[in-house]
C-alpha cells in the first residue's frame, strides 16, 4: 500500500481516507492539519490526477472512500460535485464531512448522486460537524454558525440524504447542558453522530491554557487513521465520553466510534 500513503491515500481496514495537502480557509482552533507532517497548500486540487488514478486501483475489501479528512472539502462546490461525480463509478460507498451551511439546490445535487450510487448497493454519507455552540466563536470563528449547520443537516435529511452529526473533537471544555442542547436540536434530522477525541501536537497550546489537564486522560499516539510518522497528544475526558454516549442513547440514537462504523450500520440496518 505503499504507493498510496505516498499520494495521499491512507487505507485503513476497510475504507481509504482522502488526504489532499489544499488548505482549509476556517483555521479551527482544535484543527490538527496543519501539524501535520505534510504542508498544506493553496491552489491545488482536491484529488490529484494520480490519486483518482490510484482510486481506480483500490482492492476490492476497500468499502468506504472518506473525503474531507485534512480540509473543507465543499469550499469550491463546482470541483467538489465534479470528483463526486468521477468517484461515484468507482463502485464504493462514500463519505464527507463539512462544517458549510449548504443550500437545497446544492442538496438536490448531492441526491442525484446518492440516487446514482444507490442503483449498485452503495450510498453517499452526508456529515455535519457540531462539536459546540455557545463556544463556537472561539473555537470556530470563521464557520458558519451551529444554527446554519444545522439547518443544513435538516434539509439534506428530508431531502433523504444519509446524514450524521460529528461532534468532534468532543471539547474538553464543553458543558453537559451544551452537549444535550445539540442532540435537542439535531437529533430528528440524523441517523446517528460520532465522536472523537481532541488531538493536539502541543500541550502548552493557547486553546488548552483554560482547560484543566490533570483530569483528561493524555496519551501520546500516532493516530491509526492519520499517514505514518504524525505523533499527537490524544486528550479525552472518559465521564464527558460516557456521559454523551447516554444522552444520544435516551434520545433514540446510536453513538458511533467513526464514520467508517456509521456507514457499516447504515448499510447493514437502513433503507436506501
Amino acid at each position: 500500500m505503499g504507493n498510496f500513503e505516498e499520494e495521499g491515500l491512507k487505507i485503513n481496514k476497510e475504507r481509504v481516507l482522502t488526504y489532499s495537502q489544499l488548505s482549509c480557509p476556517f483555521d479551527c482552533a482544535y484543527c490538527f492539519v496543519e501539524d501535520l507532517n505534510f504542508n498544506q497548500q493553496e491552489g491545488v486540487s482536491y484529488l490529484s490526477d494520480k490519486q483518482f488514478e490510484l482510486l481506480g486501483q483500490l482492492p476490492e475489501n476497500i468499502k468506504l472512500v472518506m473525503l474531507g479528512c485534512d480540509t473543507e472539502f465543499f469550499q469550491s462546490k463546482d470541483e467538489s460535485l465534479d470528483i463526486l461525480n468521477k468517484l461515484s463509478k468507482l463502485n464504493k460507498d462514500i463519505s464527507v464531512v463539512t462544517k458549510m451551511y449548504l443550500g437545497k439546490d446544492f442538496l438536490g445535487e448531492l441526491k442525484e448522486i446518492d440516487s446514482e450510487l444507490n442503483k449498485n448497493g452503495h450510498f453517499f454519507a452526508f456529515s455535519e460537524t457540531i462539536p459546540c455552540l455557545e463556544s463556537s466563536q472561539i473555537w470556530e470563528p470563521k464557520v458558519v454558525s451551529p444554527a446554519k449547520r444545522i439547518e443544513t443537516i435538516k434539509n439534506a435529511y428530508e431531502s433523504r440524504i444519509k446524514t450524521l452529526i460529528a461532534i468532534r473533537p468532543l471539547l474538553p471544555n464543553v458543558s453537559k447542558e451544551e452537549l444535550k442542547e445539540i442532540i435537542l436540536l439535531t437529533k430528528d434530522y440524523c441517523l446517528g453522530y460520532y465522536s472523537g477525541p481532541l488531538y493536539m501536537k502541543n500541550l502548552e497550546h493557547p486553546v488548552l491554557r483554560n482547560i484543566d489537564l490533570t483530569n483528561l486522560n493524555i496519551e501520546e499516539i500516532q493516530p491509526h487513521w492519520m499517514p505514518e510518522g504524525n505523533i499527537f497528544y490524544k486528550i479525552e475526558d472518559k465521564d464527558q465520553s460516557t456521559f454523551l454516549k447516554e444522552i444520544v442513547e435516551s434520545s433514540g440514537k446510536k453513538l458511533f466510534e467513526g464514520a467508517a462504523e456509521a456507514v457499516k450500520y447504515i448499510k447493514e440496518y437502513e433503507k436506501y
